[in-house]
């Protein structure tokens, strides 16, 4: 089983505004970045492999033809189990989508980032109403790659545990940054 790749490349699926700009985030941290082209192509050639896709379903029905392309590699979920409208979460508090996304591809290893903050705050500019993005795994070594591929990049990244935490980080989204960008908070007191 091949751990990792040197230089390690990032690869991104999708072409929504997070994929955009996630792979223009890393890219401008120095990383080399797979991005376009075929699903097969951009797994077979990337050590960490960013689904940018609409819940852990969309990422687990895209990436199901290439699991074995996955094994070994480092899946980062940045998925969130948003309702329509994001007003709330579809599900019981006790599931969380980096779990479900682990059973899917067991052979993974598998990271959660990006979960706890909206897309529109990665524009690849320091902005002071993105928090701390909270970093999640039960694989030690994959969570430090992965920060270390953070590293160069504008945000603050902290370890936010295993993936039994992952329920936790995922709703910190609704609570913390709001869509535009505005502290849930700072909103509620100027009204």
């Amino acid at each position: 089983m091949n751990r990792e790749l040197s230089p390690p490349t990032i690869g991104v699926l999708g072409t929504g505004g997070i994929a955009v700009a996630l792979a223009t985030m890393f890219a401008r941290a120095g990383h080399q970045v797979r991005a376009g082209g075929s699903y097969e192509e951009v797994v077979a050639e990337s050590s960490v492999v960013i689904p940018a896709m609409l819940g852990v379903q969309g990422a687990v029905q895209q990436l199901r033809p290439w699991r074995g392309g996955l094994a070994g590699k480092i899946l980062v979920d940045i998925t969130n189990p948003f309702t329509g409208g994001h007003v709330d979460f579809v599900g019981p508090w006790a599931t969380g989508n980096a779990a479900d996304l682990a059973v899917a591809f067991p052979e993974a290893r598998l990271v959660g980032a990006f979960k706890n903050v909206w897309w529109e705050g990665f524009d690849g500019t320091p902005d002071p109403s993105v928090p701390d993005i909270h970093v999640i795994s039960d694989d030690a070594a994959a969570k430090r790659t992965f920060l270390g591929l953070c590293s160069a990049t504008p945000f603050t990244y902290v370890d936010g545990g295993g993936l039994d935490r992952a329920r936790r980080v995922e709703r910190m989204a609704l609570r913390g940054v709001g869509s535009a960008g505005v502290f849930a908070g700072a909103h509620a007191a100027a009204v």
